[in-house]
């Protein structure tokens, strides 16, 4: 009965209609933006990347990272095809196509407000010898990445790979701050009930976000139509991210 049903499956009117079935890698958790449910993955680009890639007639699984630079490692090799929730870079685009954008990302500084530094930029704040928390994997702009480069600033710089160890680590202030996406921010700490940390004024990068799809897997003619499917579906992308956001 298994091997009946699974070539039931295979031959639905639904898989009959994909034009190919694309890897999708993500990284686990990352509320709301991926949760891993009972039954399936939920959250933003979850939703999103299925909205989007079944408008462009592909069918799609999900390959769970635990951190996101093995995704990006695993993209750039072939092993998986699509990337969601990626920021551009000249880098990454060596090895791969980056689709339209189809939501924007805001990285902010969290931390237990000090009016001493309410002003201070992330220079001026690296220079006082302030600790940060980020994602071992993440890009937070060129502002960072030329800042993290300096020898004088490294050991300042702590790379964990999980948002809720990167909490923790700044609820229990064994760092000053951490930089993350401001909705799953603002969303891992309603959830946890945790008082007393807020955004800092200082906005680290705000930038558009993409697919990346992987150059060895996924050709031109692909990408095309996964952009016209991105344009398409704009209006249902936005209520996704209202329906995921609209406590926050």
């Amino acid at each position: 009965m298994k091997y009946l049903y699974l070539l039931l499956v295979l031959l639905s009117p639904v898989a009959a209609s994909c034009e190919k079935t694309l890897r999708v890698g993500v990284v686990l958790p990352w509320p709301p933006f991926v949760f891993d449910g009972d039954q399936a993955l939920t959250g933003i680009d979850i939703d999103i990347s299925r909205l989007v890639l079944t408008e462009a007639g592909f069918c799609s699984y999900f390959v769970r990272f635990p951190t996101s630079k093995r995704g990006l490692v695993e993209l750039e090799k072939g092993r998986v095809d699509v990337l969601s929730a990626a920021s551009f870079t000249q880098q990454r685009a060596q090895y791969s196509h980056f689709s339209t954008p189809y939501r924007r990302e805001r990285m902010r500084l969290f931390w237990y407000e000090d009016p001493r530094y309410l002003t201070h930029s992330l220079a001026e704040l690296l220079a006082k010898d302030k600790t940060i928390a980020v994602n071992n994997g993440g890009y937070y702009g060129k502002e960072f990445e030329q800042l993290s480069q300096t020898s004088d600033n490294k050991e300042s710089i702590v790379r964990v790979p999980l948002l809720s160890h990167r909490l923790h680590m700044l609820k229990a202030k064994r760092v000053d701050f951490m930089i993350d996406d401001e909705i799953s921010g603002q969303y891992l700490i309603r959830q946890e009930e945790i008082t007393g940390i807020t955004l800092h004024p200082y906005v680290i990068h705000d930038n558009p976000i993409h697919f990346m799809l992987s150059k060895k897997t996924v050709t031109i003619e692909n990408m095309h139509a996964i952009n016209s499917a991105i344009i398409n579906v704009q209006a249902e992308i936005e209520k996704i991210i209202a329906s995921y956001t609209l406590k926050l």
